[in-house]
């Protein structure tokens, strides 16, 4: 771990959302806990639907950057606290001229932890919130869940260009180009999510996948998702700085 994310790391506040074994990553936007081999990241900005402000953009690298030097830890997983796993960037923070980061930041984070990571998605999962779970190595959704790549709605494009190499052509064109929502099951249909179950099962699913990811031998997950990754960014996809 570097000296910015120790710096960042500070006990559980359980005023603040956490519980025993969590601590909240340099304000409560963002809990960590260690359980067994599994990480969680538990993005918490649950009054703002965990819309991605700075606190938590920084948040979130000091976690996986603490995930990826723990060597008991084996898998990661993310998810949101509250009614939703995430809203998308937080623009009442842009607008006020806040420094959130890039979100090519937390998917190149991502795509480059040794570690496989796991999204667990319930409620809102729109804009940047969708295209960091569409980098994670899996995506679990609660039947209830809804995505949607949303910025062409405010006049952006997305970020990160994840959707043409998880949807394929005519699918990516038709999320980026209609901004609307999609629900999981389509979400599941078109490429965007691994498996839907319903929103009671989703912590059983999501530990249940974490456990048999965690019980295989480590080199060979590693290898494995480089070998996938690198496929990907031979063909063009870059989700941040090379």
């Amino acid at each position: 771990m570097n000296a910015a994310a120790d710096a960042a790391l500070e006990p559980g506040n359980p005023e603040d959302g956490a519980v025993p074994g969590q601590s909240w990553l340099g304000s409560s936007a963002v809990l960590y806990r260690a359980a067994g081999a599994t990480a969680e990241i538990t993005l918490n900005r649950p009054e703002a639907l965990n819309a991605i402000n700075g606190a938590m953009h920084r948040g979130v690298l000091a976690a996986l950057d603490r995930a990826s030097g723990d060597d008991a830890i084996r898998v990661v997983v993310i998810r949101g606290s509250g009614r939703a796993f995430s809203a998308g960037g937080d623009l009442k923070a842009v607008a006020a001229g806040e420094d959130v980061g890039h979100p090519t930041a937390l998917s190149w984070a991502i795509w480059n932890l040794a570690k496989p990571v796991l999204a667990a998605v319930h409620g809102y999962c729109l804009g940047q919130a969708c295209e960091l779970a569409a980098v994670c190595d899996l995506t679990v959704a609660a039947e209830g869940a809804t995505f949607g790549e949303v910025e062409i709605n405010h006049g952006w494009g997305p970020p990160v260009p994840i959707m043409p190499f998880a949807l394929g052509l005519k699918r990516a064109k038709e999320v980026l180009l209609l901004g609307e929502m999609v629900k999981a099951e389509l979400a599941m249909q078109i490429g965007l999510v691994n498996r839907v179950v319903s929103d009671s099962e989703l912590d059983a699913e999501v530990t249940r996948l974490a456990d048999r990811i965690a019980g295989l031998k480590a080199e060979a997950v590693t290898a494995n998702k480089r070998l996938v990754n690198s496929r990907y960014e031979r063909a063009g996809f870059m989700p941040g700085p090379s």
